[in-house]
């Protein structure tokens, strides 16, 4: 299977190693040039309980690729271009030349948090050949060239919009998801295809929405998270707020989300969550498309959302200014 992955962060580098070990023609584009030199140079080394491997993926920069136009990359005719940068920075440029990398037949494979990424994305990429991948792996990035894999979860798979993929091009799609599911279970993810992306990825943005902005706020790990009192009461009217929107927005809820967010914070007690991470090195987070989008969902609807306005306020004033 021939693949691309875009983005170099921490979940890039995962799948990516992760892929390449098991056999997969990947190679990776990061946002910057000088990543892209070092892992020419060294590898990309995946870290995993004590042991750690390196893996020679060819890897080249977006500035290279959208300035060169080198035919390597964009002959490359992958089966799959998978895209891991952040929500902030899906650009109309990096999206025209997303498409041009997929060629004729690659799909396209979008692992973002939170919510309205579909929408930007449809407006570069026929929607027909976009699916939509949610993760609950754990992932850090220790460097420009080293990735640790700090945490074993599940990902789910499956079309982003099937009402308008067609039957033909669902039936497509379906073989090539199944391909995938069984190449991403070969490298090691626990991987399952969905008929219900739409739900899946409410309920992870209901849980990042708990637990992203609280520990960046309060700077703890995720296992502090539910240590007090006061924690618990904020993290469950976040959660009641967040459901009463989903719900508002015709969106099927998970039943036990309250125990569901406990164990998430238990299992990654150690990991500081990615909108901490961007908080203490004073990078813009993705409260934007998290919290932000559910306020944007609630005004549709007229349901108040009191803790998530504050929170979201709170989080945007860490922020450096643009």
């Amino acid at each position: 299977m021939r693949i691309i992955c875009v983005g170099a962060g921490s979940i890039g580098m995962l799948v990516t190693a992760k892929l390449a070990a098991a056999g997969a023609d990947i190679a990776l584009i990061t946002r910057t040039e000088q990543q892209a030199v070092h892992l020419n140079a060294s590898g990309l080394a995946l870290v995993e309980g004590e042991n750690e491997s390196v893996h020679d993926v060819p890897t080249a920069s977006f500035e290279y690729i959208d300035t060169r136009g080198d035919r390597r990359w964009l002959d490359f005719d992958p089966d799959w271009v998978l895209l891991t940068v952040k929500q902030k920075h899906l650009t109309e440029r990096l999206l025209a030349t997303v498409n041009r990398l997929m060629g004729k037949r690659g799909r396209l494979l979008c692992f973002q948090n939170g919510i309205g990424h579909v929408e930007k994305i449809a407006s570069c990429v026929p929607i027909a050949s976009v699916d939509l991948a949610v993760t609950t792996e754990g992932a850090r990035k220790q460097s420009a060239v080293k990735v640790a894999h700090t945490g074993w979860g599940t990902t789910w798979l499956g079309t982003a919009e099937p009402a308008q993929a067609g039957q033909i091009s669902q039936s497509v799609a379906e073989k090539a998801q199944k391909l995938m599911e069984n190449m991403m279970n070969e490298a090691g993810f626990r991987t399952h295809l969905s008929n219900q992306m739409k739900e899946i990825v409410w309920n992870k943005l209901l849980i990042n929405s708990v637990i992203n902005p609280l520990t960046a706020l309060l700077r703890i790990p995720n296992g502090e998270l539910p240590a007090t009192d006061r924690r618990r009461t904020l993290m469950r009217e976040l959660l009641m707020e967040g459901i009463a929107v989903a719900e508002g927005s015709g969106v099927t809820t998970r039943d036990h989300l309250w125990e569901q967010i406990l164990d998430v914070c238990s299992k990654t007690a150690g990991n500081t969550s990615s909108m901490l991470q961007d908080v203490s090195e004073g990078r813009r987070t993705e409260i934007d498309w998290i919290n932000g989008a559910m306020l944007d969902e609630a005004r549709k609807y007229g349901i108040p959302m009191p803790v998530h306005e504050t929170i979201y306020k709170l989080v945007k004033a860490a922020e450096p200014e643009e």
